[in-house]
């Protein structure tokens, strides 16, 4: 995430530190059930929610630039994305990184959460409403930053 902040006009506004808790689920194939290979899975998921000062295009077009340089920690370059285009669709993914953004017919929604969830929610700075919704009134274009899911326990079967 610092490398966003440090190397793109993108400005941390919330971060959500979501701990996950999945029970083992046995699976069937054509014909045969099979059991989970664990009995319960944990792991963490980060979402940072940023603004920009520039514009959705620039800003993408920023984010795409520092993917560029060399030994960048920013996945998305032009040569991935394919299209002069890129702020139309959306989203960026990209080795397990998922940069979504507000466009006009769709803001971001406002994060999911599951019976298993446990989530710490840090703001970047005071705001009078919490979530993308208080980033978006105060900031404007929200950007969301998904970044890989890390399996840090397992009780096995």
């Amino acid at each position: 995430m610092a490398t966003y902040a440090v190397s793109t006009p993108l400005e941390p506004r919330l971060l959500f530190i979501e701990d996950r808790y999945a029970p083992g689920v046995a699976g069937s194939g054509l014909f045969t059930l099979h059991r989970a290979d664990c009995r319960v899975s944990c792991r963490m998921l980060v979402t940072a929610y940023f603004s920009s000062p520039l514009p959705p295009a620039e800003t993408l077009s920023r984010i795409l630039d520092a993917g560029e340089r060399a030994l960048s920690g920013i996945p998305f370059t032009r040569e991935l994305v394919g299209s002069d285009r890129p702020h139309d669709s959306g989203e960026l993914s990209r080795a397990g990184h998922t940069l979504t953004w507000d466009r006009p017919a769709a803001p971001l929604p406002e994060p999911a959460e599951s019976p298993y969830d446990h989530r710490l929610r840090l703001l970047c700075e005071p705001s009078p409403e919490g979530g993308a919704q208080g980033v978006r009134s105060r900031y404007g274009t929200v950007f969301a930053l998904t970044l890989p899911p890390v399996t840090y326990y397992r009780v096995p079967r």
